[in-house]
């Protein structure tokens, strides 16, 4: 199994948990300052700096290309491997609000609100499906509360790297119902 691997046999693949950040980081943020929003952010939902490596980022011995369509907060998306070789791909939904209204805590630039694996054959393509609530809109306050704020929420279908697709969703500041812009 593992000269397979060492020899591209098998694709072997992963996502990175963490976000690589490039040397000047060190220079811009203090490491003994804890506030993940002060200076230039700490993490994917605060970092404002182009990372070496983002969050989620991932290789692959296969190449894949993602669509997505929506029909309210439900999402279908395809996968499709491109490339010559069985691969699994995993598929990330990120949220980032612009609220209407001035907000008394930071908010972040993004923040992952689900994700699904998906394997796909060589040449082939699967499809995935999101079915995200309101839930999914919600932020955390300063009193560490979940608030749905109106406002602009971009929903962005991302493999880790490569495109993005986004969908805007429009949550007005007086009813229940949601826009997709």
């Amino acid at each position: 199994a593992i000269g397979a691997s060492l020899f591209g046999l098998e694709n072997r693949w992963g996502k990175l948990p963490v976000t690589m950040y490039p040397h000047d980081f060190i220079k811009e943020s203090s490491m003994t300052d804890y506030d993940m929003t002060s200076g230039v952010g700490r993490t994917y939902r605060y970092y404002t700096g182009k990372p070496l490596f983002p969050f989620g980022h991932g290789l692959s011995l296969t190449t894949f290309k993602l669509s997505c369509s929506s029909e309210t907060l439900d999402f279908a998306c395809i996968v499709a491997n491109v490339g010559g070789m069985l691969g699994d791909e995993v598929v990330q939904v990120y949220h980032n609000v612009q609220p209407v209204q001035q907000m008394d805590h930071p908010l972040p630039q993004r923040t992952l609100v689900d994700f699904a694996r998906v394997t796909v054959p060589a040449h082939g393509s699967a499809g995935v499906n999101f079915h995200l609530t309101e839930d999914a809109l919600k932020v955390v306050n300063k009193a560490g509360a979940r608030v749905l704020y109106p406002g602009l929420h971009t929903l962005i279908f991302s493999r880790g790297h490569g495109d993005e697709q986004s969908f805007t969703v429009n949550v007005p500041t007086s009813t229940d119902q949601h826009v997709f812009v």
